[in-house]
Order: C-alpha cells, then structure tokens, then sequence
C-alpha cells in the first residue's frame, strides 16, 4: 500500500473549502472522506443545504449593497447618472449572473465533482501497492551519510558526470526506474554519470549550514573522484544542487571541467518567483521557529511547495484512476520521491526559507563558503543552463540572472516544468539529448 502524501490534511482542508462542506453541521458524514480524516474534521452537512445558505446570506448582502447604490439595479437612473438606454453596469450584470440560483448550483456542482474526484484518486492510489524495484551501486566515496554513487566506474577515460541533487528529497529522482533514467541515459552515451547521494542527516549533520555541506561532502567527493578519473569532469547541478556546484565550480576550478544547471535558482527578487516577502522583524520569529524544529520534518518543506499552486495536487490526483496502467507506474514513481522528503539541519532550513528567498544573498554575493564569498563571475568553464519555461518552482526570471554572471554559458530553454524536465514524457528529447549532446560537443 502507497505511503499517504505527507500534506494529506492540508490537500484535504483545501477540498472541504472548495466543495463547501464545513465541519459542525447536524447530517451523517459523507462516506468518501471515512478514510482520511480524523472525528474533529468531519463535516456534517450535504452540499445543497449549505449551498442555500449560502445563496440566501449572499442574496441578502448582495440586497443590501443595491439598496445602498440604486443606480446598479434601477431601470431609469436619476438624471444625473443617465446613461444610453443599450448601456447596462457592468457590476449589476455580474452580481445577477452570480447570484442566479442556477448558477450557484452548477458552481457547487463543480466543486463537489472536483473534490470527490480528488478524494477517489486519492483512495485508487493509496491502494496501490508499487514499490521502486531495488538497485544496488558501486560506492566511490563515503562520508556520514553521504555517498557518492558510480553507474559505470570502469569509465575512467570518458567524461564523468558528477550529478549533485537538492537536499529536500532524495537523489532517486535521477534514476527513477530503469525506463525513465537521466544517469542510465548518459551511461548509454558513453559518459560515467555518478549520483552524490546525501542520505538523511546523521545528529552531527543537524548542526550544518549548506557551506559544510559543500565544503565536507560535496568538494572531498569530487577530490576523490578526481583522484580516481582521468577525463574531464562534468559537475551537474539540480535545483539547490545547481547552487552547490556552481560554489564547486568557482572554489575548485582546477578540477572541474563543465558545469551543467538545471532549474537552478539565483535571484529570488524577480517578478516570477513564487516568494511571499516578510518583514524583517518577521524573519527573527520565522528562525526561532525553524530552531524549535530538530531537525526541520519534510512535511514543512513539502507544505511550502503545495502552497505554490494548492489546487494542482487535487488536479494531479483527480486524473489518476483514468491513466493507463503504464502511466500510474510512473505517476506512482514519482509520487514515491516527492513524498520521500528528508530532514533539513536547522541552519540549512534557515537559509532556505529565510536567507535565500527573504534577504536574497545569492544575487546579492552574500553568501560565503568557508572564508570565500560565492561570485560566479570568477567561474571560467563552459557552462550549460537548462532552465525549464514551464517551472513553477524556479521560473525564468528567479534563473536566468545566474546565467549572465557566468562567463561561458549557454541556454536551452526546455517546453517543461521543474520535474517533468527530468522525468516526464518528453525529458529524453528536451532535456536529456541536449544535455548529452552539449557534453559531446565539449569534449
């Protein structure tokens, strides 16, 4: 059986609010939320009767708002407010089409539909019992409970593709299952792709910033690989990797050769990014809270990211008991790893949702590894940027300033989003092969 989404509550309050059903109410509990929900949040009363409340309160309100501007709903205004016999307001024709009881009941309709839609894909998927077929890699490096992942260490000669993920989920995302792999891919093209896992933070590792990651784990990996390689190497960065490897690229020039971004976020003041800026006197409570947290649960990081687009999660599941047998595999695949999130450090949690986002330090060069300050206009390798023109999570404007910073790089602009980019339908032909081919093209 599926593991429940971790956010399972709040996609469940956002269906009660959209159906209109509320807690509190006199009639038995509808049957389809039985499974999900505790005593205390089970509604009590049937669409239809809330929905004629909900028209009479609105009817009244709506009386009185005309009442107190006759001019909306009078069919010869005062002299003064004369208009053309053909001209009608605007307001007065939307408050009677939406207060039309027809209307209000195909509304309702809709929302009941898409709510129990939601709660029946919901129920077809948990009954589901995938289960992402087992691997077993070769261990280049290890250090805590970090490893660094070889798919083809006999490649010594070729380029090495060392691929850094975020620290929010695990690494699988790369080499989900055999049919949908970007590492296996790059494997069949010649190249020798490693993963640097991280693994789910140790109680030492509670305590470290995203600059120990890097200058600990990510940089003694890629010595090591250095050490063990004779090509060139490729460092290959997704989301928060992307921000990793380009600290690796500046801080360890003489061992990287090529750095590839995917959807990798910089400057978080542009227009498009999905950032709700707080008062700076907020930010203080924000981290207090984050250290009352050890470490910060990935149900924290997952709930920030549905609050992007809340109703997408109901879309996505209400579609599920329609996919074909092919596509629930790999809806469950990816289903699996969005919801197989891992603990933050506390101090990493902090500069993810409050330095980054809130103070903006990356585009503002404020961020520090060890003794060094992070300028990507010291990087001198060629570098390729992937930014997904479909992302929600990092849209263009948030990405595309790292790339002007960089000496050496080229853009591909993908027709995708932040995760179908690397395992949707079409993430071989407008992610993967450009990706390889730009790599052949270099070396």
């Amino acid at each position: 059986m599926m593991r429940m989404p971790d956010a399972l509550p709040m996609h469940l309050m956002l269906a009660m609010m959209q159906s209109g059903i509320l807690p509190n109410a006199s009639t038995p509990w509808n049957s389809s939320f039985t499974a999900f929900m505790p005593d205390w949040m089970r509604p009590k009363s049937p669409l239809e009767q809330l929905g004629e409340q909900m028209q009479n309160q609105w009817q009244s309100l709506s009386e009185q708002w005309l009442s107190a501007n006759p001019f909306l709903s009078q069919s010869e205004p005062p002299p003064s407010q004369k208009q053309n016999p053909s001209d009608k307001s605007p307001l007065a024709d939307f408050f009677a089409d939406f207060l039309n009881p027809e209307f209000m009941q195909s509304l309702s309709s809709e929302a009941m539909n898409r709510s129990t839609g939601f709660l029946q894909g919901i129920q077809a998927y948990m009954a589901s019992d995938y289960e992402r077929p087992e691997k077993e890699y070769d261990v280049l490096w290890q250090r805590g409970s970090a490893r660094l992942l070889d798919l083809a260490p006999e490649a010594t000669e070729g380029v090495a593709v060392l691929c850094v993920p975020s620290l929010i989920n695990t690494s699988t995302i790369l080499d989900l299952y055999p049919e949908v792999s970007f590492v296996e891919f790059l494997k069949q093209r010649g190249f020798r792709p490693l993963i640097l896992d991280w693994g789910s933070p140790n109680e030492d590792e509670c305590e470290f910033a995203m600059a120990d990651y890097i200058s600990f784990y990510a940089l003694d990996a890629l010595h090591a690989l250095r050490e063990n390689h004779d090509g060139p190497i490729a460092l290959l960065g997704y989301c928060m990797g992307g921000i990793f490897t380009t600290a690796m690229a500046q801080l360890a020039a003489r061992e990287v050769d090529a750095l590839i971004l995917l959807a990798t976020p910089w400057d978080f003041s542009a227009p498009d990014t999905p950032t709700v800026l707080l008062a700076p006197s907020t930010h203080v409570t924000l981290r207090n809270w984050i250290n009352t947290q050890y470490p910060v649960m990935p149900l924290v990081t997952q709930t920030l990211f549905h609050l992007i687009d809340p109703w997408r999660v109901q879309e996505k599941f209400s579609r599920y008991p329609f996919l074909s047998e092919a596509e629930k595999q790999h809806f469950l695949a990816v289903e699996q790893w969005v919801n197989d999130g891992v603990p933050l450090a506390n101090k990493v949690a902090e500069e993810c949702f409050v330095d980054w986002p809130q103070g903006n330090i990356l585009a503002k060069h404020q961020w520090k590894v060890g003794r060094r300050w992070i300028e990507p206009e010291q990087i001198t390798c060629p570098t390729l940027a992937v930014i997904p023109t479909k992302d929600a999570i990092v849209p263009k404007g948030c990405a595309t300033p790292l790339t002007k910073l960089l000496k050496r790089c080229d853009t591909i602009m993908p027709e995708c989003g932040h995760v179908s980019m690397v395992v949707g339908k079409n993430a071989r032909k407008q992610m993967w092969e450009p990706v390889a081919n730009w790599l052949e093209d270099k070396f």
